[in-house]
C-alpha cells in the first residue's frame, strides 16, 4: 500500500514532465517550407513558426485565402517582434500578389515608424547630432503634420443611439422650451407696462396732502380778509 501511494506521484510528476517538454520542443520547419519562403530562416519565436508550418501544411496549399491570412498574421508577427525590414518585405510581397489589406497598410505604418525612431535614437545617441535642416527635418516634420491631421476619431461609445422615441422626447423639450420662454416674455412685457401705472399714482398721492397742507396755512396769515368780507374792511374802519 505504502509503495503504491509513493509510484503514484511519481508517475504523476513523470507524464507532466512529458507534457511539458513536448511543448517546450521548438517547431521544426520543412527545408522546403523555408526555400519558399526565406524570410522564415533564423526565426526561433515559436508563434511566427507555427504560423509558417500553417503556411507550408499540403492541406492549405489550395486555400489561397487562408494562405494569404496567413501571411498577413505573419506580418505582424515580424512587427510586433521588431523585425520591423522583414515585415516590410513580407508586406511588398503581398503587394505585388495584389492582396490588398488594412492589416497591411497599418504593418507598414508601424514598421516605418519603428525604423524611423530607431535611426532617430541612434542619431541622438550614438552619432550626437540634430536632424538636418535641408534633408532629414522637412520630412520628419510632413510625417507630423500628417499625423495631425489623421488622429483618431472621438470616442462615440457612449453616445445614445437616435430614435425616433428620441426625436420626438426633443421636438417635446423644445416645444416646452419655446413655451414657457414665450409666457415669461409675455409676463416681463405686463410688468414693464403696469410700473409707469403704479408711479403716476404714486405720485399723485403723494402731491395731493401738499395741497391741503398750503390750503390750511392760508388762513393762519393775519393780513389775510375773512371769507365774504370786503377788501375795503380796513380803510373804513380808519
Amino acid at each position: 500500500m505504502n509503495k503504491n501511494i509513493f509510484f503514484i506521484p511519481l508517475i504523476v510528476m513523470i507524464l507532466v514532465s512529458q507534457l511539458t517538454f513536448a511543448n517546450e520542443k521548438p517547431v521544426e520547419l520543412k527545408k522546403g517550407c523555408m526555400k519558399d519562403y526565406p524570410l522564415v530562416t533564423g526565426e526561433t519565436d515559436r508563434d511566427l513558426l507555427n504560423i509558417y508550418s500553417q503556411i507550408c501544411n499540403k492541406k492549405n496549399k489550395k486555400n489561397i485565402a487562408l494562405q494569404n491570412e496567413l501571411l498577413i498574421q505573419a506580418a505582424q508577427k515580424y512587427q510586433q517582434l521588431g523585425k520591423n525590414l522583414k515585415a516590410l518585405q513580407l508586406v511588398e510581397n503581398l503587394h505585388q500578389q495584389n492582396v490588398q489589406r488594412a492589416a497591411l497598410t497599418d504593418v507598414a505604418f508601424l514598421a516605418g515608424v519603428g525604423i524611423a525612431e530607431s535611426s532617430l535614437q541612434y542619431m541622438r545617441s550614438n552619432e550626437v547630432r540634430y536632424l538636418n535642416a535641408q534633408t532629414t527635418y522637412p520630412a520628419a516634420k510632413k510625417l507630423s503634420e500628417h499625423i495631425q491631421i489623421s488622429l483618431p476619431e472621438p470616442d462615440t461609445s457612449d453616445a445614445k443611439a437616435i430614435t425616433d422615441v428620441s426625436i420626438k422626447q426633443k421636438k417635446f423639450s423644445k416645444n416646452t422650451f419655446n413655451k414657457s420662454a414665450s409666457l415669461n416674455r409675455s409676463a416681463y412685457k405686463a410688468t414693464q407696462v403696469n410700473y409707469p401705472k403704479n408711479n403716476n399714482i404714486q405720485a399723485k398721492t403723494a402731491k395731493a396732502p401738499a395741497r391741503n397742507t398750503i390750503a390750511q396755512a392760508k388762513p393762519q396769515n393775519g393780513n389775510t380778509t375773512a371769507s365774504g368780507s370786503s377788501p375795503f374792511a380796513s380803510f373804513n374802519k380808519n
